[in-house]
């Protein structure tokens, strides 16, 4: 099926991950419907009937621009391609017709491999990223990576970026500029990034610990071993007892004390709160009150366990 304009998978228009030359980007004057390549290979269907089931594999620094006409196809299994413009010669990915994908939905990359390029965004700021421990190269290449951003690009968006190229969590990054921690709605041009920069980040995804979770039906027995990081919040604690015994998150007030016990409204606990600030530690119980059908909802997990 074809459409007038593609998709813009990613994180948004605005940020496009990558490794690519420092001046690929900014050499070629966009025109409507040109692409930035993100991950340094296209996908190309070669020819002018994109139902072709042979694909060339090309190479190409990513921010390299790519000419298309707009045209767009979606395959059968979901993927979307846009048709090379060859009115001028070199498309950026050769002088033959054929279409390129946008998403490479399948193809083993972790984001998508073009991404729309708009010259009312203005210059493109080019920068560098280094792997830190823990992480793995999306290609299994060099831990050295480059990614293209705008000027309005949010810190979060480069959080994403960044958890796609090292396959991080992008919850456990921390983006630093200035010294300090940037907030998730800092723009890089606030931030004062410049093309070339390193940008300097930390990445902490916790250290394993457990806490323990009575039974609220039945009195001194043990409901289940949680095991989490000490990087973790009230609320993704509750998610994980909610998703591991049946229960429902939102019938769920995570609070201080012990299961079966009274508590005092001050003991609830906020589901933004890390765990640790809230004075848990390693093999600690933690307790929730319940406002939903408590032995209903508990019943096929307690069963499973017999």
């Amino acid at each position: 099926s074809f459409g007038s304009s593609g998709p813009s998978p990613g994180p948004s228009p605005a940020l496009r991950a990558c490794g690519c030359d420092r001046r690929a980007a900014m050499a070629v004057e966009l025109k409507p419907n040109d692409y930035y390549v993100t991950l340094g290979v296209v996908y190309k269907k070669p020819g002018t009937e994109p139902e072709t089931q042979k694909i060339l594999k090309l190479n190409r620094k990513v921010g390299h621009v790519v000419h298309t006409t707009g045209k767009v196809w979606k395959g059968a299994a979901g993927g979307f391609w846009v048709e090379l413009d060859i009115s001028n010669g070199d498309s950026g990915a050769g002088e033959k017709p054929g279409y390129v994908m946008i998403d490479a939905n399948g193809f083993g990359t972790p984001g998508p491999c073009l991404q729309k390029a708009d010259a009312a965004d203005g210059p493109p700021l080019l920068l560098k990223a280094t792997m830190p421990e823990g992480g793995k190269a999306w290609d299994g290449g060099s831990p050295e990576k480059e990614f293209v951003a705008l000027q309005k690009t949010k810190v979060w968006e480069v959080k994403v970026v960044l958890s796609m190229l090292f396959g991080l969590k992008k919850e456990a990054i921390t983006i630093m500029g200035g010294g300090k921690a940037l907030g998730d709605e800092t723009s890089m041009k606030d931030a004062g990034f410049e093309s070339g920069a390193e940008v300097a980040f930390e990445y902490k995804d916790g250290k394993p610990m457990t806490l323990i979770v009575m039974s609220p039906v039945q009195e001194g027995e043990k409901l289940l071993d949680l095991n989490i990081r000490d990087n973790w919040n009230v609320g993704q604690v509750a998610k994980l007892i909610a998703d591991t015994t049946g229960l429902k998150k939102q019938s769920m007030i995570m609070a201080l004390g012990k299961m079966g016990e009274r508590v005092p409204e001050s003991a609830k606990l906020d589901d933004g709160k890390l765990v640790v600030e809230a004075g848990y530690k390693e093999g600690d119980e933690i307790a929730f009150m319940y406002l939903g059908d408590l032995e209903g909802d508990l019943a096929k997990f307690l069963q499973s366990k017999s």
